[in-house]
């Protein structure tokens, strides 16, 4: 399996966070923008929007099921890659400013 392009989030800091089921989204403090549109799990700490904000992503694992991001006070978002949890118009959305959207379907 090659790199994630969500490696591109690793050892930023949140600024703004909401996570409301099939439109989630986590911004970045450099301007990325990170949409979550798939079912995902946030697991560890108080577990909502606001325990994300001036947390660190500390690691991003994906495969083809699952999209781990860990952040360093050890809450993770578990996103679910399999076709049952699409809930569309994409499964994430990575926006970096001026490049191109990186989509994951």
């Amino acid at each position: 399996m090659g790199k994630s392009k969500l490696q591109k989030i690793q050892g930023l800091k949140v600024v703004d966070a909401a996570l409301d089921v099939g439109d989630a989204g986590v911004s970045f403090d450099n301007g990325i923008i990170l949409a979550i549109y798939n079912k995902f799990l946030l697991l560890g700490g108080a577990c909502d929007a606001k325990s994300l904000i001036g947390e660190v992503v500390a690691s991003v694992d994906e495969d083809e099921y699952m999209i781990t991001i860990r952040f360093e006070n050890n809450v993770t978002i578990n996103v679910d890659l399999r076709d049952e949890a699409y809930t569309g118009p994409e499964a994430i959305q990575l926006r970096i400013p001026d490049e191109p959207l990186i989509i994951w379907n």
